[in-house]
Parts: C-alpha cells; structure tokens; sequence
C-alpha cells in the first residue's frame, strides 16, 4: 500500500518494509534512479531501490545546481539535446516551485562580433523554449553588467547579455522525487550495497544486499534488475560478467569552489571564460552569503568512490575567477568546495570532454538486467520514463509516463507557499521572531512541509540556527533523521543541510557535536559509534577539499 505522503521517511522503516520479491530492482539512489522508482511505481510496478550510500551521495549531489535547458550545446549543433531540455526545466519548475528557482545569468562580452553571436544563439535558445521560458535574453550595457556583477573588473565593455535558467538543490530534488516514489509504494533502501546479481537460466533475476552499516545480508528477486549507477555503470554490469566492456563509461571531475560574497560581489550568476585556452566557460553564481565557481571537466586520476579537489582543477577554478575579478584569491580564501563525476559515454579517437556525448544511454542485456547512464540533471524525468517504456511494453504495465504531473513537495507557486509559511509563522508566538530569510530558507528545502517543519522546531526549542551565518535549524537536524532517510552523519551535514561546503570549519566542533548527538538518540547509536561519526565526516570533507582548508 502506498505511504501517505507526509509519513516519516527513516531508514530502518524502509529497511523492514523490503520485500522478498519485485517487479523491479534498481541500483542507484541518484536522481535518475529515484526517477526510475517512481516511474515505475506510479506505473503500478512493485518497486525496491537499493544505493550502497546515501541518496544523491554521488553525482546528484555534486553537480553545479542548474535545471538548464543546456544552451552551449547550441555551439555543436545539438539542437535537439537543448529542445529537450527547456521542455524538462519548464516541466520541473511546474514540478518543484520551492527548488527549482529562476536565475539570470549575465555574459559579459569586449567584442562586438561576440556579442553578435551571444544574442543569435540566445535568440534561438529562447525560441525552442517556445514560451516556456522565465524571460527572453536581454542586451546589457556595461552598467547594467557592472550592476549584476559589481566586482567584475574586465571584460564587459561592450556590456553582454542576459537570459535566463534555474537554480536548484540538486540533493533535495533527489530526496522530493524519492519521496514522491515511497508515496506511490516504492521501498527505498540506503547504505545498501549489491554484492552479487542472481541468475536463473541464463537471466538476472535479483541481488544479494548487503547493510553497509549493520553487515547484515539478505536476498531480494526481481523480474527486471535496472542499473541506475552514473560512473558505477560498468562495475555493476562486471557483477554479472567481470569480463564485460560493452558500456565504456568515463567520469569526468567537476569541480566548484566556495567564496564569501563579500570576496566576488555578483547579483546574478555571471557566466565567466576560461583563461586555459580550452573555450570552455565557469559559472559564478551567488548562494545566499556565498558564491560558488565552477566546473573544471577532468578525466585524469578520478577516484570514482572519494572524488576529490586536486590542485590543477583549483588553480583552473582560480584563474579564470581573478581574470574576471581582478582579484588575487587562493585556495586557502574558499570556505568550501566540492569535487563531483560526471558519466560522459566514451567516444572513439581520445575526444576531448567537450565532445563527449551527455546524452543518456539504454544498454539492455544480460537478459533481466537494464542499464541507464549519461545524461543530465535536468532530464532525469525524461531518461526514467525512457527505461520504463521499455519494460512497460514487455509487462503490459501501462504505455505512458504520467510523471510529468507528479508534484514534488509543493503544491503551488513559491511565493504563495512563502507568503503561507509566514503567516503560520506569525500565528504561533515561538516563531513570530524567525527571520524571514529562514523561513524562506526552510520553504525552499522543504515546500509544503516547511510549516510543519517549523512547528516541529519550536515544539522541541530547537529554532536557533545550527550554524552561525547559515539558515539552518538545529530541528532540522532531528527532522531529517525522522523523515530524510538520514543514516550517517554525512548524509546530513553534506547533502539534507549543505553545511560542508558552506563553511570553513564544515560546521564548527559544537554544532557537529550537537548534530551527531542528536542522531545518537535519534537512530540509537553508541557512544562509539558516534566519535566515528563524526570523524567520518571530517576526513569526507578533508578529502573532497583537498587544497582548500578545513579550518578546526
């Protein structure tokens, strides 16, 4: 029977609820494969997802942020890849209002010839969103490029343009389609791993699991095993035959570096171009108090388990951001960074990244097994409905996706569930003194629930921030291990509350200390168990940092 929306989310229900057999397995807790459970359940599937860490622990929580519509695609021709893509940002906006946020973006131009390109490409961008856009592209002066990036120091005299795409948070759209699937009946488990698929007759016909946190094992069938696994394609595909090398999937590292607004002052997200020869072009784009650069698009010496900042992809990050800045940062100025994997499918002749291909791939076979890989955030609606076509047309299960009606976790416009959140706020005299700022903070991670959530923090007292300067409260941290599948300390201070990244010291000693004390009761650690935690998660964050400082 399916969970009423709104029921707690905790890792252990969901582990009791898993059942002896399915209709479809998948491996992978990402965005693609949250999307195919919830494809496949609200299709009438029974459904069991199992991801060996946490929910967007890989890719889906360490991309740029961005629903785009993917416009410098339009420089290779694949004007279809960019069609597809504005239709599925406009879809996800309808989708997830709270998450999914218009952003302008500003490319500053010095040449009039630039400039004339710039505003032919955005002229057709905006013509494949056929009206489903934000806004149309604009001409910018130098002014008004100065006015949304008052820190630029070069590269604007002939002003630029301006258009428009969304920014989200790509861990919690993972965690809104997950909850939507558990609400249609799919069971969700993490810290999960497939140690080996099962065969019958030549077909897969399940796993053996294994609790990479409690060791226990247990065996789950499957008409239809799908392997959702991004930059873990070929590893899963080698369980089933080590031999395997039909699917040549290369990672490349991207990787973002965190400032103080105060040190890039920007308005708006400020599209930047690299100084390494490549053409390729960074995003700055502001986060509250901080701004974000990135990505670097790196093949060379990827670890796929512990990405991690390496010093070449930092100096790339830094080199174009004091070109445009005129500033003189460091590794040592960011109070964050993030290093993620992209699945980009191998091509012939040592093609550059650039020119490797982001769409999304089907690979069926063994038989019982299916593979989906590739592609991109913004689409992850459109890959999982690809991939349950697929298995509809052989199970007589229903032809059509009907995802794209799916509201995850908002039911309205965001400024009216704002304007509602304030008036709850107002209503009860424990919160009538929360700022606006958080409440607003708190309704973008968690829509329609962010009253209740509220009302959850002042019933235990828990309504000051976790961390000074970030707008998360310390009720959060209780919430998410009720409701957020929460099993490590790092599944909330990297992905439910993005702390580790927004924060020189990824928290402080005291709230690390108070959060991992408040797992302990909550999900019934030992003392142990919870120094580990929190060590755990220091060295994550060492390691993914690597040349930018984890001050303690």
């Amino acid at each position: 029977m399916p969970v009423p929306p709104r029921a707690a989310l905790g890792r252990d229900d969901q582990l009791d609820r898993l059942p002896a057999s399915v209709d479809v397995l998948i491996i992978g807790g990402g965005i693609t494969g949250v999307g195919v459970a919830l494809d496949a359940a609200s299709r009438d599937a029974t459904v069991a997802l199992v991801e060996r860490d946490d929910l967007a622990s890989g890719t889906s929580s360490r991309s740029s942020r961005l629903v785009h519509g993917g416009a410098r695609y339009l420089a290779t021709g694949d004007v279809a890849m960019v069609a597809e893509g504005v239709r599925e940002r406009d879809r996800l906006r309808r989708m997830a209002p709270h998450l999914v946020l218009p952003l302008p973006f500003v490319i500053p131009s010095d040449s009039v010839a630039d400039l004339a390109l710039l505003r032919a490409g955005m002229t057709i961008y905006d013509a494949l969103a056929a009206g489903r856009g934000v806004a149309t592209h604009r001409r910018l002066d130098a002014a008004e490029v100065l006015a949304a990036a008052p820190g630029l120091a070069t590269g604007f005299r002939r002003g630029g343009v301006r258009y428009w795409d969304c920014r989200t948070d790509d861990a919690r759209l993972t965690l809104e389609v997950a909850r939507a699937a558990a609400a249609e009946g799919a069971v969700l488990a993490t810290h999960t791993e497939v140690t080996e698929l099962r065969r019958a007759g030549g077909r897969v016909v399940g796993a053996e699991l294994r609790d990479r946190i409690d060791g226990s094992v247990r065996s789950i069938a499957a008409r239809w095993t799908v392997s959702a696994s991004g930059v873990w394609a070929g590893d899963v595909r080698r369980l089933e035959d080590p031999h395997d090398l039909d699917l040549e999937v290369l990672p490349a590292r991207g990787v973002h570096l965190v400032f103080a607004r105060s040190e890039l002052p920007v308005n708006s997200a400020i599209v930047l171009p690299s100084v390494s020869g490549d053409d390729r072009r960074l995003f700055a784009i502001p986060w509250g108090e901080q701004v974000y650069v990135g990505t670097t698009d790196d093949l060379h010496d990827v670890d796929l388990d512990h990405p991690s900042v390496v010093p070449t992809d930092a100096a790339y990050v830094l080199a174009a951001t004091n070109a445009a800045f005129g500033t003189a940062l460091t590794a040592e100025d960011a109070v964050g960074a993030w290093a993620g994997l992209r699945p980009l499918l191998a091509a012939t002749g040592g093609a550059a990244t650039a020119d490797l291909s982001r769409r999304h791939t089907i690979v069926e076979g063994p038989d019982g097994l299916v593979t989906i890989t590739g592609g991109k955030l913004t689409t992850f609606r459109r890959m999982a409905a690809d991939v349950v076509d697929r298995l509809a047309a052989r199970e007589g299960w229903p032809a059509r996706s009907t995802t794209a009606r799916t509201m995850l976790g908002s039911s309205g416009p965001v400024g009216e569930g704002r304007a509602h959140l304030r008036a709850a706020a107002s209503r009860d005299p424990r919160t009538r003194a929360v700022p606006r700022v958080w409440l607003d903070g708190l309704h973008h991670r968690h829509g329609d629930r962010a009253a209740e959530v509220l009302a959850a923090c002042a019933d235990r007292g828990e309504l000051e921030p976790l961390v000074s300067g970030l707008p998360y409260l310390r009720g959060e941290v209780r919430w998410a291990a009720r409701h957020e599948l929460v099993g490590r300390l790092d599944d909330l201070l990297q992905r439910r509350l993005r702390v580790s990244t927004r924060h020189r010291a990824a928290g402080g000693a005291e709230p690390i200390g108070w959060a991992a004390d408040v797992l302990a009761d909550e999900l019934g650690w030992a003392p142990e168990r919870r120094e580990q935690e929190v060590a755990r998660y220091l060295d994550a964050v060492r390691h993914e940092r690597g040349p930018v400082p984890l001050t303690t």
